[in-house]
């Protein structure tokens, strides 16, 4: 089964709020999404997304949350934030759902250079 597009940015227009942060490498129908800090060189966080289905024919949407930082970034992060990052969001997904949880974690990484 393909892959299912970033609708949910299409209609939340995040690419378009943030385009200096944002970005899908392919498109619409990228099976990820990259989030840039344009006062944090280096720093990026990528979303993939998949699909799964039970045997009943249910679908389930899976979101992962990659880091790529520099290494000096991980030496500093005493409280491990960087390392949870994924696992928080997974709890972040789970409590606001897709289109929260992704507006939350661009408007985080972006509050610096909106204001």
């Amino acid at each position: 089964m393909e892959a299912p597009s970033w609708s949910v940015l299409q209609t939340s227009g995040d690419e378009e709020k943030y385009p200096d942060a944002v970005y899908l490498s392919e498109g619409p129908s990228s099976c990820s999404m990259g989030i840039r800090s344009a006062s944090q060189p280096g720093f990026e966080l990528v979303i993939v997304w998949r699909i799964q289905i039970d045997e009943d024919g249910k679908v389930f949407p899976k979101l992962d949350l990659l880091t790529k930082v520099p290494q000096r970034a991980l030496e500093l992060d005493k409280n491990r934030a960087i390392e949870t990052a994924p696992l928080s969001f997974r709890t972040l997904v789970g409590l606001l759902g897709i289109e929260a949880a992704l507006e939350s974690l661009i408007k985080s990484l972006c509050a610096e250079e909106n204001n």
